[in-house]
Parts: structure tokens; C-alpha cells; sequence
């Protein structure tokens, strides 16, 4: 299935599996046909989408603050708290 040219209904309609169906099934066919045509672009538009975003981004973030054997804050010299950070 070539997912850029989409087949006419008349060119549908020549081919040899399709011109001897009564013609109530060769629409069925063709309707089928769209749909699973529509279905194939759709996932590869998705696809295409995630080819183009690279790697995350990954930002540093805040998740506690270290503390001493007693469970008070580990403080340096000027009061403020030593903090604990990962990427995420």
C-alpha cells in the first residue's frame, strides 16, 4: 500500500480481484480500503512526529534537603540548607 497515491475509485474498480464483486461489495472493499489508508498515515504521521523531537530535555529539580544523624537540617556556613537535586 503506498501511503502518498491514493487509488481512485475508478482505478479501484479495474482491478481483477475487484471488477467481478457485485458492485455493494466493491464499495464495502473500497471503503475499507480508505480506512485502513487514513489508518496507515495517521501512524506514520505519529512516527514522523517522534523522529523529530530528539532526546527529553531533563531539568534539575529540588527533591529534599540533606539532613544530619538527628534528623535537623545540614546547614552551611550562611544558614541556608544544603539541598539534594536530580534530573528529571
Amino acid at each position: 500500500m503506498n501511503l502518498f497515491e491514493e487509488i481512485s475509485w475508478v482505478q479501484f474498480q479495474q482491478q481483477e480481484s475487484i471488477k467481478r464483486l457485485p458492485l455493494n461489495e466493491q464499495v464495502a472493499q473500497y471503503n475499507s480500503y480508505l480506512a485502513e489508508l487514513s489508518r496507515q498515515r495517521y501512524l506514520y504521521s505519529q512516527w514522523l512526529a517522534n523522529q523529530n523531537k530528539g532526546p527529553k530535555q531533563l531539568t534539575l529539580q529540588n527533591i529534599g534537603v540533606l539532613l544530619q544523624e538527628d534528623l535537623f537540617d545540614l546547614e552551611q556556613e550562611n544558614g541556608s540548607k544544603i539541598l539534594i537535586t536530580e534530573y528529571a
